[in-house]
């Protein structure tokens, strides 16, 4: 068996203010989107990241699978170089995004990052490569 990585999908509270924030906060270009579905898909460039409305999740899992959502979880978390994290995080913090944390040196794996939630609580990293890499 071959395993191709197709997209993340978000199963999102409020898909109306996170396909916002995917759109207009991280300017994330749509692929496709059935807004009657409440899904969208965002092309990232290398991988999708899609939106689903989370009430309609039951439709596709069983219904003896408990679901539960927590705000605060970091189980998943999505993370993007970008190639200036100061200005990155400027721009976002203009756009009103509040950065959980500082800009964080690991210089033993060669980035720096910060993060912070998208609208429904899910965690977004940031990271700049440094100069030090290990191979």
């Amino acid at each position: 068996m071959q395993l191709q990585y197709l997209y993340t999908r978000l199963n999102v509270e409020n898909f109306k203010a996170c396909k916002a924030f995917y759109q207009d906060v991280l300017g994330l270009p749509i692929k496709f989107e059935d807004d009657a579905d409440e899904y969208v898909e965002f092309d990232t460039g290398a991988v999708l990241i899609t939106l689903f409305n989370r009430a309609k999740v039951a439709e596709f899992v069983s219904r003896d699978e408990s679901l539960s959502y927590d705000p605060h979880s970091a189980q998943v978390v999505l993370s993007f170089k970008v190639d200036d994290l100061r200005q990155a995080t400027l721009a976002l913090q203009e756009k009103g995004i509040e950065m959980l944390a500082p800009l964080t040196s690991y210089p033993e794996r060669g980035f720096i990052s910060t993060c912070f939630r998208d609208p429904d609580g899910n965690l977004i990293e940031l990271e700049q490569m440094t100069d030090i890499m290990i191979s």
